[in-house]
């Protein structure tokens, strides 16, 4: 009896825990598994796009400045600025050192020694020999708007020449620079000593420099009026008064070419005969750190038998 009344209660209890309801929500089917963030970003891509990447925390929409790119002017401007290349201009201001008959208003950069060895040949119609000359040189700029010349001319060929060497000693001094209005302007001095063989009488020269930009930086014209007072008897026939111009443009290729065309007009250094007219080309290349070579082409344009009817220079200019 006993024992039938033990396993009753204990069938009883087995049924009463089967059917309470924290065993039932424990054995119910579990819901399907959502779709994992994956699995939803690749869905909807218009979704994704919205909102920021990140933690879940951070699923907030997106602004209009958020989905446009970062502006980078700042930092083109800072570079441009440091760099210069924008905004820096060209340097109007620059000298001619070729073995031509023209100069620039402006001298010699301030410090700058410019040693010239220069080698120059001409030959004319009235059956003379041909000229040869050679011609050293030194151009300091011994402070700003100031610089100074020091010259020795040498005729090659002919024996012994009057004034063969003498000394020629110039001052350029540029009054004032380029301006919108009015062009920059110089003037240069000499003075030649008789220091060569058999000299005698000093020379004077004048001339004028007058620069004005075409194009700035690169293209000028320059005008060079001059007079030149002679005397001494290294000429027995000299004219002892002397004038003249040369007129022309320069353009300046690059930093290290510079090309120069001029027409030049003078009076005949010899009593009784005219004037002569010329076109000259030229120009001056730095074809390595401070060295440069020069050149330059005469044509004369009178197509007589007075004066020069060919010529050309060339030139070693080494500078420090």
């Amino acid at each position: 009896m006993i024992t039938r009344t033990r396993m009753l209660l204990i069938l009883m209890a087995a049924g009463l825990m089967a059917y309470s309801p924290e065993v039932a929500r424990a054995q119910a089917p579990s819901p399907p598994l959502r779709a994992n963030n994956a699995t939803r970003n690749q869905s909807s891509p218009r979704r994704s796009n919205a909102y920021r990447s990140g933690s879940a925390d951070d699923k907030r929409p997106m602004s209009l400045s958020d989905t446009e790119p970062e502006s980078t002017n700042g930092a083109d401007e800072s570079a441009a600025s440091e760099t210069g290349d924008a905004d820096e201009p060209m340097d109007m201001n620059y000298d001619l050192a070729g073995p031509y008959e023209l100069r620039s208003a402006d001298p010699e950069t301030t410090g700058v020694w410019e040693v010239k060895n220069i080698f120059g040949w001409s030959t004319a119609k009235d059956g003379t020999s041909d000229d040869f000359e050679y011609e050293f040189e030194i151009e300091w700029g011994v402070a700003e708007d100031h610089e100074l010349i020091f010259e020795v001319p040498v005729t090659l060929g002919d024996g012994r020449v009057d004034g063969n060497g003498d000394v020629e000693i110039g001052w350029h001094w540029r009054l004032w620079k380029e301006t919108d209005e009015l062009p920059a302007f110089a003037m240069r001095n000499f003075v030649r000593l008789p220091t060569g063989d058999d000299s005698s009488g000093v020379d004077y020269e004048w001339i004028g420099l007058f620069t004005k930009s075409i194009i700035p930086g690169k293209l000028r014209f320059d005008a060079n009026p001059f007079f030149k007072s002679v005397n001494g008897d290294n000429e027995p026939d000299a004219r002892h008064f002397l004038w003249g111009a040369s007129l022309g443009l320069d353009w300046r290729v690059n930093d290290d070419l510079k090309l120069v065309g001029l027409y030049r007009y003078e009076t005949g250094e010899l009593e009784g005969t005219r004037d002569n007219h010329s076109l000259e080309l030229g120009g001056e290349w730095e074809f390595a750190e401070h060295q440069e070579l020069g050149f330059s082409g005469i044509v004369g344009l009178d197509g007589d038998d007075s004066g020069p009817a060919l010529g050309a220079n060339i030139s070693y200019i080494i500078s420090f």
